[in-house]
């Protein structure tokens, strides 16, 4: 891989007083525990809203290059890698971790025989939209999702830190749209390592919480902090919207546009554009390349199919996740129906 710049300057330090900051946001559609039963009879008890936690304090890790220096390498398939993937990647791998299931990651070499035979593997992007974070277009996102052994998504949050936008939704109990509005409370202090502490709030609510912390009453500002359930736009194709890459965009997705009238949108990561289209923001994206992984879908997929959308590969077949191999070879069509 080729260097291209140099390093951010972010110590040692600063990066663990981020990774170790805890946070704490009540979430509508979060509140109980997904109970799972794995393939040697074992339950597992996963509260969502750890892992949004998770995907949270990854943002703040983005967040704190986002203005920086940082490095940017090129991968074999001529993609770019920069050091704020390499961290997040860490720092996602080192949390999920704790709960003992494998973990497939666009930057570490898979072990298919490993996750094979698992219950459950997590499939993560630590920075899905890396051009865009590099153009600092704003629209990348941090994505974890969640694969049951028949390679279906069941768990995702995606978090884009630099819109304020967090999707998240578990199987059978929706999909939801919230605004953590957290990334004014890491700014450094006077001291380099020291962080303020995050403002803590209920969602579903304006009331005090966690009085450790907060001594006062949180305020929703035209409901802002409160979790709205999303779904899909009940238009049809024709004269509605098309999100297309800003950066890749195909033939043929400009083909569809022309034959539906359709306006066309360039939007950055593809987990943003599938939370876009879940939200009811347009009513389609064909990614018709050969070049996306499974790390690219799986935490929106199931947030778009909670939202009642709708995801195929061309050739209108499902997409499963814990499969041998990674590259979506067909491509893929995300739609509102």
């Amino acid at each position: 891989m080729q260097n291209h710049i140099c390093h951010s300057g972010l110590d040692s330090e600063s990066i663990y007083n981020i990774k170790n900051h805890s946070t704490t946001t009540s979430l509508r559609g979060a509140s109980s525990d997904v109970t799972i039963l794995d393939n040697k009879h074992k339950n597992h008890n996963i509260k969502i809203q750890e892992i949004i936690e998770i995907a949270v304090r990854a943002g703040n890790i983005a967040m704190q290059f986002y203005d920086k220096e940082y490095t940017i390498e090129q991968k074999q398939n001529k993609t770019p890698v920069t050091e704020v993937d390499i961290t997040i990647d860490n720092f996602l791998i080192e949390e999920l971790s704790k709960y003992n299931f494998p973990i497939l990651s666009e930057e570490v070499k898979d072990n298919f025989k490993k996750r094979k035979n698992a219950g459950f593997v997590w499939i993560v992007d630590s920075l899905d939209g890396t051009t865009d974070f590099i153009q600092k277009t704003n629209e990348f996102s941090i994505m974890i999702g969640l694969a049951n052994k028949k390679g279906e998504s069941v768990l995702g949050v995606v978090y884009a830190p630099a819109l304020d936008e967090l999707y998240y939704a578990q199987k059978n109990k929706g999909a939801y749209l919230c605004h953590p509005g957290q990334r004014e409370h890491l700014l450094p202090q006077t001291d380099p390592g020291s962080y303020q502490k995050l403002q803590t709030y209920t969602c579903h609510s304006c009331v005090k919480v966690n009085q450790s912390i907060i001594e006062r009453e949180t305020t929703c500002v035209e409901g802002r902090n409160l979790p709205q359930q999303i779904q899909v736009s009940k238009k049809l194709l024709k004269n509605g919207k098309i999100l297309t890459s800003r950066n890749h965009l195909g033939t043929y997705e400009q083909e569809i546009a022309k034959k539906y009238n359709m306006k066309q949108i360039p939007t950055g990561s593809a987990g943003l554009k599938m939370c876009w289209i879940a939200k009811g923001n347009a009513e389609l994206y064909i990614n018709s390349s050969n070049k996306s992984g499974l790390w690219d879908l799986c935490a929106a997929d199931i947030i778009l199919t909670e939202a009642d959308g709708n995801i195929t590969d061309k050739n209108k077949d499902k997409i499963f996740y814990n499969v041998e191999d990674v590259i979506l070879q067909n491509g893929y069509i995300i739609s509102n129906k």
